[in-house]
């Protein structure tokens, strides 16, 4: 009796360590966009790529989505401005194969996800870019679903002169707050915490 005692409760204890989740960037309601002023610099969208990843209790996955068109607009060495457009349906999967990778890709893409067929664009708009002691705080309304929520999160801006030349962040958001709500299975949930990796670098 003991030992199914002590298996359950390190059983217990194991389930609740595998659903804790790191905490997604602080989210809101919308800002107010920056009108921005200075250069404008387009996005090159062949070296610009968003990866992601979403985890669940037994694991993770994780692929890319691709950018569709952006910029970054700057004046004096800072960000004024700027925003990208996610092509939603370029998302795809890295760490499966044949019939699993497809069928994850597909699911992906139906209505217990994004729906892409009827929201084949995502978008972030800047609001802020403000200096921090370890590179830069952004602020900023991310569009996914139709669906718009004001967002904070670090960022690393790198410069040559004036241009902003690349821009990098770790961006982890609660898919709840975009009708993302999909459960997965009984016995496999989905954590609502997604993290996007944002690389993007300017021609």
């Amino acid at each position: 009796m003991k030992q199914i005692l002590s298996f359950l409760t390190i059983s217990l204890i194991l389930g609740l360590s595998a659903c804790k989740e790191t905490p997604a960037n602080k989210t809101g309601d919308v800002y107010p966009v920056a009108s921005g002023s200075g250069d404008s610099h387009s996005l090159d969208t062949t070296k610009s790529i968003i990866r992601w990843k979403g985890s669940k209790v037994t694991g993770s996955h994780n692929g890319t989505v691709n950018i569709k068109s952006g910029n970054l607009s700057a004046k004096g060495g800072k960000i004024t401005s700027g925003n990208f457009v996610i092509d939603m349906p370029t998302i795809v999967n890295e760490d499966l194969e044949g019939e699993w990778k497809a069928k994850l890709e597909g699911h992906l893409k139906d209505t217990d996800f994004f729906e892409v067929g009827k929201f084949p664009e995502g978008k972030f708009e800047i609001a802020s870019v403000t200096p921090s002691e370890n590179g830069y705080d952004v602020r900023g309304n991310l569009t996914l679903k139709g669906i718009s929520k004001g967002i904070e999160f670090p960022a690393t801006i790198k410069f040559d002169g004036d241009k902003p030349v690349s821009a990098k962040a770790t961006v982890r958001i609660n898919r709840q707050l975009w009708d993302i709500v999909y459960k997965g299975q009984p016995d496999d949930l989905i954590k609502d915490t997604i993290e996007l990796d944002l690389d993007l670098v300017t021609k």
